[in-house]
C-alpha cells in the first residue's frame, strides 16, 4: 500500500490514533479493480472521488495523470489482478467545535483480486432506508455511512441487501446497483431515485444498448422487484451478479443476467473511456 507517499507492506504501516480523519470521520474512498493488469474506469473513479471531496470541502492535490500513475505503479509491483481501495484522509483542524479542512492525504491499498465462485445468490430488502439526498448526497462515498452500516446488520447469508429511499422507491444495495428484467426489458433505478452513479451500472446500460436490449432508467417500486422475471446486481469487483432468490421466497430466472455477464468483460474492453 502507499502511505505518506511511500509504498509499504501492511506490517510497515503505523496509524496515528490522533489522526482527525479517524477521530472525526470524513474519509472518502473508491474501490477499483484491474482487467489484464490494466486499471478499469480509473478516470470515472477519480472524478467520483473529487465529487465526494467537494462535498467535504476538500481538494485532492494531484491531477488525474498522477493519480493513475500511482495506482498503475502499485499494480505493476503486485504483478497480479488487483483489488484497489483508494482512501483520502482529511487534514486540518477538526474537533467537536470546529471543521477547518486544510488538504488531504491519499492512501492506496492493493491486494490480489480473488473472486470465489457464486452458486446461489440470495438478496434481501432492507428495512433500513437510504438517507434522503437532501440530508446526505447520494454520491457521497465515505467510510462508515450510517445507513449502509445499519442495513448490513441484517444481511446474514445474503449477498447484499436492497435499500429503499425515503419515498419507498427502490434505490440500491449497500455496495451494488440493482437491475430487474420484465418481459425482456431491463429496468434500473434512475439517478434521481437517490443512488450512487455506479460505474459498472453505466457500462451495463451501454452493453444493453449495444445488444439492442431495451433498457429503462426510472423510479422503481418495491412491488416490481417481486414481480420481475429476473434480478441482477452490478458492482466493480464482479461486474454482473444474477440473483436467484429475494427475501427467502421469490425465485428468479437468471437467463438474461447470465447472458449479459458472459458478454460484460469483452464489451468493456471495447469502450475507450474505460481505459483512459
Amino acid at each position: 500500500m502507499i502511505w505518506k507517499g511511500t509504498w509499504l507492506s501492511k506490517d510497515e504501516v503505523q496509524l496515528n490514533i490522533d489522526d482527525p480523519g479517524f477521530l472525526y470521520g470524513g474519509i472518502a474512498y473508491e474501490t477499483l479493480r484491474t482487467y489484464d493488469l490494466k486499471l478499469f474506469a480509473a478516470r470515472y473513479h477519480y472524478e467520483r472521488l473529487l465529487t465526494t471531496l467537494s462535498h467535504l470541502g476538500l481538494e485532492l492535490s494531484m491531477d488525474y495523470s498522477t493519480f493513475r500513475e500511482i495506482l498503475q505503479e502499485g499494480v505493476e509491483k503486485l504483478k497480479k489482478e488487483s483489488s484497489i481501495r483508494v482512501i483520502v484522509v482529511p487534514r486540518g483542524r477538526f474537533s467537536a467545535f470546529e471543521y477547518e479542512p486544510a488538504g488531504c492525504e491519499l492512501i492506496v491499498y492493493l491486494q490480489e483480486l480473488k473472486l470465489q465462485p457464486l452458486n446461489f445468490v440470495k438478496v434481501k430488502v432492507s428495512n433500513v432506508r437510504k438517507i434522503d439526498p437532501s440530508s446526505t448526497p447520494s454520491d457521497l462515498k465515505v467510510v462508515g455511512r450510517t445507513d449502509i452500516l445499519l442495513a448490513k446488520r441484517s444481511k446474514g447469508d445474503a449477498y447484499d441487501v436492497v435499500m429503499l429511499g425515503s419515498h419507498g422507491q427502490v434505490c440500491e444495495g449497500t455496495f451494488s446497483n440493482v437491475f430487474i428484467v420484465k418481459k425482456g426489458k431491463v429496468i434500473t433505478p434512475s439517478l434521481d431515485s437517490g443512488i450512487l452513479p455506479g460505474i459498472t451500472r453505466l457500462n451495463v446500460i451501454k452493453l444493453c444498448e449495444n445488444l439492442a436490449i431495451d433498457v429503462e432508467e426510472r423510479w422503481v417500486e418495491p412491488s416490481e422487484l417481486y414481480g420481475a422475471d429476473e434480478m441482477f446486481l452490478t458492482h466493480t469487483s464482479r461486474g454482473i451478479v444474477p440473483v436467484n432468490e429475494l427475501d427467502g421466497w421469490r425465485r428468479f430466472n437468471t437467463e438474461l443476467g447470465k447472458f449479459l455477464a458472459s458478454k460484460f468483460e469483452d464489451f468493456i474492453k471495447t469502450v475507450k473511456e474505460n481505459w483512459l
